[in-house]
């Protein structure tokens, strides 16, 4: 009787090989792949026919290559419902993960342009975050809200905080509502270094409004996220 493997081609039989141990846990999320040579041997096959299979994983975005370190397993998918008012933190810690608000810039009176117009005048205030789940990046969000309506809630968001935390604990305002706009594209040279993803693997990008029960803008957000990271869901 014909061996079914045989019939498989050799790099599918091993992307189908990584892929189980992906699965099954043996290659966590966000560990690295052993080295080159040692994936050959243990697999029993040539450079050629391993950097297929793990590029047809790159593609599908269960392994990521970062330029001078590696290839790394890509963290499991977080699912979030569109129209949840939720913020990031909480959807995050609700489902068991550890979240995380990196500040890479700070922008004090910018200019405004496109969605952020809307927060109208006072004393805007930007900051660049990039938002890590269980350490890892996911979302790099370019934030807007008015310091004078809040002044309270920089210095939290400046120490990594939640912003929607930050704005029920010093303000009392919760969410009453939000605008999403979702497109499809590809990373710039700045994203593709900060998430360590190729120039192949598309990003959602998300232009967000959000509101209080008196329809004011509360805050503006601009964030991209690498698509093999994230689910959407639509909740009705």
């Amino acid at each position: 009787m014909t061996d079914p493997d045989a019939l498989i081609p050799l790099y599918e039989q091993v992307r189908r090989r990584i892929l189980a141990e992906i699965d099954s846990g043996r290659l966590s999320e966000g560990s690295f792949l052993p080295p080159e040579p040692d994936l050959c041997a243990s697999h029993g096959v040539s450079r050629i026919t391993l950097r297929r299979a793990i590029g047809e994983l790159c593609a599908e975005g269960r392994l990521i290559r970062q330029q001078g370190r590696g290839t790394l397993v890509a963290p499991r998918k977080v699912r979030q419902t569109l129209v949840s008012l939720s913020g990031f933190s909480e959807t995050i810690e609700g489902m068991g993960r550890r979240s995380g608000h990196r500040i890479l810039g700070r922008e004090d009176h910018p200019p405004l342009q496109g969605p952020a117009l809307r927060l109208g005048s006072g004393a805007p205030i930007r900051f660049l975050r990039l938002l890590e789940v269980d350490g890892l990046p996911m979302t790099l969000e370019t934030l807007w809200f008015d310091a004078a309506r809040f002044p309270g809630v920089v210095s939290k968001v400046a120490a990594g905080g939640s912003l929607f935390t930050a704005l029920r604990e010093t303000a009392g305002v919760l969410p009453a509502s939000a605008e999403r706009q979702i497109d499809v594209g590809f990373a710039s040279h700045d994203e593709r270094e900060i998430f360590g993803i190729s120039a192949a693997l598309p990003v959602y990008r998300v232009e967000k409004i959000t509101f209080d029960a008196d329809n004011r803008v509360i805050a503006v957000s601009h964030l991209v996220t690498p698509c093999h990271l994230v689910s959407f869901h639509i909740k009705t």
